[in-house]
């Protein structure tokens, strides 16, 4: 059974969680929630950061596809909602690289 660690939370529906004993992460946006494993995560985490960076140049309005990739599941996502998703995966990020630092001082 998953012992969840939650490392960012936005909002009640808005989270990053990691499993501490099998080391699965799970995202929640709104009504849409997404397992991953380490290197799918991180793998979510930079394509994420990818597409809003990129999204600055979209001024058409068109939405953005996000794979999630859990079996061929694509979000279809304004640049809004996308700022949304790479702020709380930033956030997470910021608070994953405190603990590291943190432990770096405990034996």
């Amino acid at each position: 059974m998953c012992n969840f660690r939650m490392w960012y939370k936005a909002e009640d529906d808005v989270y990053v969680l990691q499993c501490v004993q099998c080391n699965t992460y799970q995202v929640r946006v709104r009504n849409s929630a997404f397992m991953f494993d380490t290197f799918t995560y991180t793998l979510f985490c930079e394509v994420v950061a990818d597409l809003y960076l990129k999204s600055s140049n979209n001024t058409s309005g068109d939405p953005i596809k996000v794979p999630t990739f859990n079996q061929g599941i694509e979000l279809s996502m304004e640049r809004s909602a996308l700022r949304e998703l790479f702020c709380l995966l930033d956030g997470a990020d910021t608070e994953m690289k405190a603990a590291q630092m943190t432990s770096l001082f405990y034996y």
